[in-house]
């Protein structure tokens, strides 16, 4: 009778997530002080994907967005999460794929973690609401990508498969939209 491992790839994926998650928490709790500072840090990380890619799409005037300013966003958008994919892409053809997801797993804890906290210390108990907002339904698209990369890491397979790669741009693609033009309808309420 074959042993199961106690500790699957899936589990150290989430228990990396979750260790993340509390991470970032953690770092936002010490840094309350520079938080709650009329331009401090919750100006600029309230909407992760949207205060990192254009630095003054914060989450406050990302729901106001004009036409052109949601196809500049949308650009840089674009650019940033294939960006990020490429980065997946080649961590996964390496020795160390398996590990490199559960670090990357890690960071994207602490960033949700980070975003998640600031959310709140900015807005109270609408934080929560306006975090998973903000999240949706671009997220969608990119979980199935990020977990399909991640599997075939951890099974030693390799990701560069053209199918793959044609379904992983194509999720990333309409990811993208939806967090450019989508989320900021979204938003508005």
């Amino acid at each position: 009778m074959r042993r199961r491992p106690v500790l699957t790839y899936p589990m150290v994926l989430c228990c990396c997530f979750f260790c993340g998650l509390a991470a970032g928490t953690v770092f936002v709790n010490c840094l309350e002080g520079a938080l709650t500072a009329p331009d401090g840090l919750a100006q600029y990380a309230a909407g992760y994907g949207m205060a990192r890619t254009a630095g003054r799409f914060s989450l406050w005037g990302y729901a106001e967005l004009t036409a052109k300013q949601s196809r500049r966003l949308w650009m840089l958008t674009v650019r940033q999460r294939l960006s990020e994919l490429a980065l997946m892409v080649l961590v996964g053809q390496t020795p160390l794929a398996a590990g490199g997801f559960a670090a990357l797993a890690f960071l994207a804890g602490c960033v949700f973690g980070l975003t998640l906290s600031v959310l709140t210390v900015a807005r109270g108990v609408w934080g929560l609401p306006v975090f998973l907002v903000s999240l949706l339904p671009q997220w969608l698209c990119y979980v199935p990508v990020w977990l399909s990369l991640a599997e075939h890491a951890g099974e030693g397979q390799s990701v560069l498969r053209p199918r793959h790669w044609v379904f992983s741009a194509m999720l990333v693609a309409v990811g993208t939209f939806l967090e450019a033009y989508v989320n900021p309808f979204l938003l508005r309420f």
